[in-house]
């Protein structure tokens, strides 16, 4: 029986049936693990105010 996480408990860990695993996999609902190798997030904007723009 595979152990799933899914999108609307992620923090959940279930175990499933092999038709509930592909149900569930065919809708979406399952939770992917992370690659190991995941890409940095892009660094936020800097929003400044008070400043108008010349657009």
């Amino acid at each position: 029986m595979p152990t799933v996480r899914t999108t609307m408990q992620p923090h959940v860990e279930l175990e499933v049936g092999d038709a509930e695993y592909t149900d569930l996999k065919r809708q979406g609902l399952l939770v992917e693990d992370a690659p190991a190798a995941a890409p940095a997030a892009a660094p936020a904007k800097t929003l400044t105010t008070g400043a108008k723009s010349k657009e």
